[in-house]
């Protein structure tokens, strides 16, 4: 519908064009012959070129130009800058004496050099290029833009054609001083947040009952023999495998916090560690515990496109979403905003989960509030492990929670 009204505004402002080109012509035409005189002819024959230039551009057709743009790479890492050649080829040579060429860019990128003025006059093949930094997402090019007109700015010429291209732009990262997690079981420690995984399906032997234990748990054919509560005593299961869930709540720290996401994501597969993603926005994304490089490639991917678009509290989302996937995994939890509903819902979620590590990811520069301060103490009281680290300072994370 928009597309019909530019058609009709476009073809309404070319006739009116053209209407006020035979206007002029005319009005010099009648001005030399009732005036006479050398001046008077003079002024009709100096426009005269002028105007059949005009009919003559007015009528040479901008489609004939083919119209080609070169993106050298579709894959890219935040912060890259490429470089984008534009090629105009045509086969009638016709002098045109100005030709703008505008690039139409994404939104959410910004060049200066994307509208370009040369001057084509025969020439049958036209070279530009143009260079652009890339942030993280999915770009995307709609099309290109000629324009042209006559000397005198009477006429005006433009041609749209439509060149959609999407390059995706994958986040940046850092490389992390890995360590794997279980070696933080070795230090030991009045509360530890993270604990060893219980496999349920092997029992090892049966034991006076605690407070604590699972009411699932209790052996009754046991607890008959011994007249007093027995409990199960299962084997227990170390295990690597994390589940990292990413908080999509849009803060000025959310493209740290992606950062993190892929360092921690790269730095794990790299070194042989199995994860999944569980990502909460307006819509919940969901990837399986895997490893191996497509592992990283599916998240990245991921990564490239997501959105600070979570407009209820994520840790409610992820305490109803994440309960069906549970796994002997660790939970490692990337936010930038620590709140008392975050505190809260993940103090359930530890209960109920074999061990949870919190990220509070904020950017250079910035620092935790008061409120923050006191939720992270808080959390700390109620054995939920929280560390903040700040934009280039990822390198130490696995060593930061060892330390814990």
């Amino acid at each position: 519908m928009l597309k019909t009204k530019l058609k009709r505004l476009r073809r309404f402002e070319s006739l009116f064009r053209f209407g006020l080109l035979l206007v002029l012509l005319g009005i010099s035409y009648v001005f030399a012959m009732f005036q006479g005189g050398f001046v008077s002819w003079f002024i009709f024959y100096s426009f005269l070129p002028f105007a059949v230039y005009a009919f003559l551009l007015l009528f040479y057709p901008l489609q004939g130009f083919k119209v080609e743009r070169i993106v050298p790479k579709r894959n890219l890492k935040a912060g890259e800058s490429i470089k984008i050649d534009i090629t105009l080829k045509r086969k009638v040579p016709f002098p045109i004496l100005f030709l703008v060429v505008e690039d139409i860019l994404p939104s959410d990128i910004h060049s200066e050099q994307y509208k370009q003025l040369v001057f084509p006059g025969f020439k049958r093949k036209i070279k530009l290029q143009y260079s652009l930094k890339v942030a993280r997402g999915e770009h995307r090019w709609e099309g290109i833009r000629l324009i042209t007109g006559d000397i005198l700015g009477i006429l005006k010429k433009e041609r749209w054609f439509d060149l959609q291209q999407t390059i995706l732009v994958y986040p940046q990262y850092e490389e992390l001083i890995y360590k794997p997690l279980e070696s933080r079981f070795e230090h030991g420690g009045a509360v530890n947040p993270l604990q060893f995984q219980r496999d349920t399906s092997l029992v090892s032997s049966v034991r006076q009952y605690q407070p604590g234990d699972r009411v699932s748990w209790i052996d009754w054919k046991a607890t008959a023999r011994t007249n007093s509560m027995m409990t199960k005593e299962f084997e227990v299961r170390q295990s690597n495998d994390l589940m990292v869930v990413l908080d999509r709540e849009n803060t000025l720290h959310f493209e740290v916090s992606v950062q993190f996401a892929a360092s921690l994501v790269k730095t794990i597969i790299q070194h042989g560690g199995k994860l999944g993603f569980f990502s909460v926005g307006t819509t919940v994304t969901y990837i399986p515990i895997r490893g191996e490089e497509m592992q990283k490639n599916i998240i990245f991917h991921h990564l490239a496109r997501v959105l600070p678009n979570c407009v209820t509290p994520f840790v409610h989302v992820m305490n109803k979403e994440l309960a069906p996937y549970q796994q002997t995994a660790t939970i490692v939890v990337i936010t930038s905003s620590v709140t008392k509903q975050l505190v809260d819902g993940l103090s359930e979620e530890t209960r109920r989960s074999g061990g949870m590590i919190i990220y509070n990811i904020k950017k250079r520069g910035t620092s935790v509030n008061k409120d923050e301060g006191k939720y992270i103490s808080l959390a700390n009281q109620r054995g939920i492990m929280i560390k903040t680290l700040y934009e280039g300072q990822f390198q130490m994370a696995f060593s930061e929670v060892l330390q814990a």
